[in-house]
């Protein structure tokens, strides 16, 4: 799967989740009454839940930001249920609405530690500043913080339906376009989840004093910082990171639950260790990284994992190795024809003033792979038995001289597939 494919994926999930409660808000007044009672007390537990997860899995930026969402959230609940919406609690909010995106940018251009580490305390002290200072500028300036933060165009409140000051708006919006910057440079599930929060508590403060939507999309922002760590979770145990392939445990749980016909195809990039030694690694891992996109792509319903090194799998539901023959042929001519371009490796970091000519300026890389294939037969029962022989046959491909496919022999095919048996 592609990186920005993988982006557009995971950005649908938070962004649905937002919709969805924006669609059925109206509908929550039809909730039993003990629920919607109960109701405001529920984010309580999904924030804490968030902050314990992120010091049980060291990824402190979750746990920071489920406390300064639940910090947030403590100076929202404690105006909904006062009896009066006094200026302190209007000063409040808005100090809140302030500083909870601003935190929320600064951490999420911040790296992951433990929170008992120098950063994890740096963080925490700041998170911790930022409360008493709130405390004692609202006890020492509140008329001035009132005169400033609490302004509100009329004309805007005419043209948008907002509820939140000017201030706060224009805090949002900055905060907004930064997280999608980091989104754009670095895509991974947290920043897609930290700005899915950030759209969540937005929506909370929007929502009005006293509404259930307050509650709903505060828990809900809880809830997307819990999604987006244990879908990295699920990343880091079953997608490779360098191909973005699934990896070798994916593909033990997925031959776990084969059943009928299926074909298993081993494949290997030939002579792959020149490729390191002769240009380095980095030019290894564009190999992999391009053979990966390649096989990520065949077709015939073939699902493509990373099985170790540069050895990869397909597994072919429905189908034996006849079957999944000219699947593989197109695969391997696919990657055959392809030719990875390589800049020079002399190239220096910045452009001098005078550059010199250069009589290679870029060099062709010839990859090829081999593959062998076996299916599930009377002779082959399990699984075990069918990835064993497309090994052998695997093995087989390269004594007789790579880049082609072998087959594991059995009474109903011959050893060897090519275009003509097939035909």
């Amino acid at each position: 799967m592609k990186t920005s494919s993988n982006k557009l994926v995971l950005g649908i999930v938070p962004l649905l989740a937002i919709t969805l409660s924006y669609i059925g808000m109206p509908y929550v007044s039809r909730f039993p009454t003990d629920i919607i009672e109960k109701l405001p007390y529920i984010p309580y537990l999904v924030f804490t839940g968030a902050i314990f997860m992120g010091i049980f899995f060291k990824r402190h930026r979750i746990t920071l930001i489920a406390t300064s969402l639940s910090i947030a959230y403590i100076v929202l609940h404690n105006a909904i249920v006062s009896p009066e919406i006094t200026n302190l609690h209007l000063v409040s909010l808005c100090m809140v609405n302030i500083l909870l995106p601003l935190n929320l940018v600064l951490l999420t251009g911040s790296r992951d530690h433990q929170i008992l580490s120098i950063h994890g305390f740096v963080a925490s002290g700041v998170i911790l500043f930022q409360i008493v200072g709130c405390y004692w500028l609202t006890q020492n300036y509140l008329p001035t913080l009132s005169e400033y933060l609490l302004f509100t165009p009329v004309a805007l409140m005419q043209i948008l339906p907002i509820t939140l000051p000017l201030p706060v708006l224009i805090t949002y919006g900055l905060s907004l376009i930064a997280m999608v910057v980091y989104l754009v440079k670095k895509g991974s599930v947290f920043e897609i989840a930290f700005l899915g929060a950030l759209i969540a508590s937005m929506f909370s403060f929007q929502a009005g004093l006293g509404e259930s939507g307050n509650s709903i999309y505060m828990l809900l922002s809880g809830l997307i910082l819990i999604w987006g760590l244990i879908h990295n979770s699920y990343l880091i145990a079953y997608i490779d990171e360098l191909t973005e392939l699934p990896g070798r445990r994916a593909m033990n749980e997925e031959i776990s639950r084969l059943r009928g016909n299926y074909a298993i195809a081993m494949l290997d990039i030939d002579h792959f260790k020149k490729f390191n030694d002769t240009y380095g690694h980095d030019v290894g891992d564009q190999v992999l990284r391009m053979v990966a996109s390649k096989i990520g792509d065949v077709h015939g319903g073939g699902k493509p994992f990373r099985y170790g090194g540069e050895e990869f799998a397909i597994l072919f539901h429905g189908k034996d190795s006849k079957a999944s023959f000219p699947f593989l042929s197109n695969l391997r001519e696919t990657i055959d024809s392809t030719r990875l371009i390589l800049r020079n490796q002399d190239r220096p970091t910045n452009k001098p003033e005078n550059i010199p000519p250069r009589k290679i300026p870029w060099q062709e890389v010839h990859v090829t792979i081999s593959i062998g294939v076996a299916n599930n037969s009377e002779e082959l029962v399990t699984t075990q038995d069918v990835l064993k022989a497309a090994d052998e046959a695997l093995y087989r491909s390269k004594e007789k001289g790579r880049n082609c496919i072998s087959q594991h022999s059995t009474k109903n095919y011959d050893p060897d597939l090519d275009d003509a048996a097939v035909e």
